[in-house]
């Protein structure tokens, strides 16, 4: 029997019966014993000291479990049971362990990160080498100290999804900028879009950086980039775009497309939901659609609602809607004032014309004022 065993079975009759103070100072006992030789135990022997050593150290003080900590830091034959019980405690007693302990698993880190704070986050970003795996969960879940942290820390393995989350946060948060920019497995793409948001003094960095680069690399960093920013624009668009087509479909189907929703599509600003609503009113593709609404004069817009059938309030919250100048808000009040003696044949003839060419239409100048005043003057007549 050694004399690990032999105190590992005195240490169960102290933990049965319950004294504090022998509790203590029999687990340093203990722990100073386990310490002497760590490698030296059959697995039984530390499947014994960690089950006993665990259920002990639980039942102490603070600052003794923080002494235990520290005595197991750098143990990487440390029990196992013992090391996870000390990296979820309070962060007094969990940072030595969080930040050195070799005994950790990547499983046991990221159990950590996912159901403790940022204290505990923060103290995993500075170990030796972060693998990863443990970084990417720290960009997405981590704040500002864990993310400076992370990027100051050359041992820490960024994937190139995570990299590029680093760099767009690196855009708002100033105090990442600088431990990003010197970070040398930084890809030279990278490199490139943080050079437009950083300070005067970072650009110099980023430019001797760039002097030791291979020019036909950053060539290709800067056609990446540009190719990347059109693929997401596009796809960015174009799912919004889908979207708001499947919103307006359905309405279109439930016929629920009314001046109501148009009212309502106003004041929520779903822009691209009301231009394809309004689209489909007025009977005029996107295109035609756009242009009405941007044509200053307010003529377009008020002989197509006016063709449409639509009530002069729906007609005025549309034109208030559009953030526009007050010289053009000036002019729209006085429309507003003609809106109604507009014949609506009239407007609908011109419709007519306007929805055989919508394909052209968008190229095209809107109607001049003096036509609304000829229409509105015939109807005052």
């Amino acid at each position: 029997m050694t004399a690990g065993t032999s105190r590992l079975k005195e240490l169960i009759e102290v933990a049965k019966e319950g004294s504090s103070e022998r509790r203590r100072d029999l687990l340093r006992e203990i722990t100073d014993v386990f310490m002497a030789s760590p490698d030296r135990y059959t697995s039984t022997e530390l499947q014994h000291f960690d089950v006993i050593m665990s259920r002990v150290t639980e039942q102490v003080e603070i600052a003794l479990r923080r002494e235990i900590a520290e005595k197991l830091a750098d143990t990487p034959a440390a029990p196992k049971g013992l090391i996870r019980q000390l990296a979820n405690d309070e962060i007094r007693v969990a940072e030595p362990v969080l930040r050195r302990s070799e005994a950790l698993t990547e499983e046991d880190l990221l159990r950590v990160v996912r159901q403790r704070g940022q204290a505990h986050m923060k103290a995993i970003s500075e170990r030796r080498e972060v693998p990863e795996k443990i970084t990417s969960e720290l960009v997405v879940r981590g704040g500002e100290e864990v993310l400076v942290s992370l990027a100051k820390n050359q041992g820490a393995k960024f994937s190139p999804d995570s990299m590029e989350r680093m760099v767009d946060h690196a855009r708002t948060i100033k105090d990442l900028q600088q431990p990003m920019t010197e970070r040398f497995d930084l890809a030279p793409q990278l490199l490139t879009k943080m050079y437009f948001f950083v300070s005067s003094a970072l650009k110099k960095e980023i430019l001797k950086r760039s002097d030791m680069l291979d020019p036909a690399l950053i060539d290709e960093a800067v056609k990446a980039n540009r190719k990347k920013i059109l693929t997401e624009a596009v796809r960015d668009a174009e799912s919004e775009v889908a979207a708001a087509r499947k919103f307006v479909a359905d309405k279109i189907r439930a016929n629920a497309l009314n001046e109501s929703l148009i009212k309502e599509l106003i004041e929520e600003r779903r822009s691209t939901e009301f231009l394809l609503a309004f689209s489909h009113i007025v009977g005029v593709d996107s295109s035609t659609a756009q242009a009405i609404l941007k044509d200053k004069t307010w003529e377009a817009l008020a002989i197509s609602c006016r063709a449409a059938g639509l009530e002069r309030t729906t007609f005025a919250k549309i034109v208030f809607g559009v953030q526009r100048g007050e010289a053009q808000q000036n002019k729209a009040l006085r429309i507003l004032d003609l809106y109604l003696k507009i014949p609506r044949e009239a407007a609908e003839r011109v419709m007519r014309f306007w929805r055989l060419r919508t394909q052209s239409y968008a190229e095209a100048p809107g109607p001049r004022r003096t036509k609304l005043h000829e229409i509105g003057e015939r109807a005052a007549g």
